[in-house]
């Protein structure tokens, strides 16, 4: 389940090996003559579980039965996903919200329609040296991977304590060797996610959450971008793309377990690998959509995460993250 903060390069000569590897990639995308044909929406998504209401959707028939033709193309990275669009080879694609961000900035002509997720316990600073706050990182040894969700929350827990990447020891490692290194006593602390935090927090080492990203509701959220062009001409298939995810939701809702198997099976996992996952993370109906893309997510949290981006290096200009939302396809 990778989680990498989705980065893009649009010089001449990244658009040109991201074009030939496309070309090479159809099989892996799940590609076809059909989704050329601009027939079926098609839209980009990952093996990760915030994403999963869709693979609800598609199994349950909630596509069908709203009228609107859906091609799920499953990328194994997200800068697989992030060249497919950019290269108008899809006509959505779920990311993280930075990446969303990242677009814009870079002049792919992308908005943000929809709320999918967000993170609450599924990523954590953890420790086992017996720190207990952010202020006990000084000086501290933390491992994290660098240009991933972990960073934006490592650095968002940094500033609110008053300190910064100079105040504590980085250690650079993907975040499913971050667990590894803490259990082994090779960090004072690390960032990561699930499955990572349950295997860290189940083991005999103590360790222990520092600070979850429920504290900083909406910083690690995951949304579906729409290229404007489509949102133009297909107004109407967008908006039942978007009842699809909110009859998806109302069904987890319904029948918690049957929901989670199908997303397990989606991802390929089983579920009861994920039941601490799942429970880190929140699908977000239409209603709380309408609610937030009109409110504190648009005027407070979408902001917040772009000066957070720009502190870090992940977007380098300013980005008016207000006028990257339309949320007019999301009914009343």
């Amino acid at each position: 389940m990778t989680r990498l903060i989705r980065t893009l390069s649009l010089t001449a000569a990244a658009t040109a090996a991201i074009a030939l590897a496309l070309t090479g990639c159809s099989t892996q995308s799940g590609g076809s003559t059909d989704e050329a044909s601009g027939e079926a929406l098609r839209m980009g998504t990952q093996p990760w579980l915030g994403y999963g209401q869709w693979y609800v959707a598609e199994d349950q028939g909630f596509f069908e039965d709203r009228g609107v033709d859906v091609q799920l193309s499953s990328f194994n990275a997200d800068s697989d996903v992030n060249a497919a669009l950019a290269a108008d080879r899809l006509d959505m694609a779920n990311v993280g919200a930075q990446a969303a961000l990242q677009f814009i900035e870079e002049g792919v002509d992308v908005s943000i329609v929809l709320m999918l997720d967000s993170a609450t316990e599924a990523d954590a600073i953890l420790s086992t040296s017996g720190i207990d706050d952010v202020a006990g990182l000084k000086g501290k040894t933390v491992a994290f991977e660098k240009g991933a969700t972990s960073e934006i929350l490592i650095a968002e827990a940094l500033e609110e304590a008053g300190l910064d990447f100079d105040d504590i020891e980085v250690v650079e490692s993907s975040a499913d060797k971050v667990t590894p290194m803490l259990l082994a006593g090779r960090v004072d602390a690390g960032v990561t996610y699930e499955p990572y935090i349950s295997e860290a927090l189940g083991s005999e080492a103590g360790a222990e959450a520092v600070v979850t990203a429920g504290e900083f509701p909406g910083l690690i959220t995951d949304v579906l971008v729409v290229r404007n062009d489509v949102l133009d001409e297909r107004p109407d298939e967008v908006r039942d793309v978007l009842a699809a995810w909110d009859d998806s939701v109302a069904y987890y809702e319904s029948d918690t377990e049957a929901a989670q198997g199908i997303i397990a099976a989606g991802v390929g996992s089983d579920p009861a690998d994920l039941e601490t996952a799942f429970a880190g993370v929140h699908y977000y109906s239409l209603a709380e959509n309408r609610d937030q893309l009109s409110g504190d997510y648009a005027d407070e949290t979408l902001p917040a995460l772009a000066e957070v981006a720009q502190r870090i290096g992940l977007i380098s200009g300013d980005v008016d993250a207000t006028s990257a939302i339309r949320a007019e396809f999301l009914g009343e």
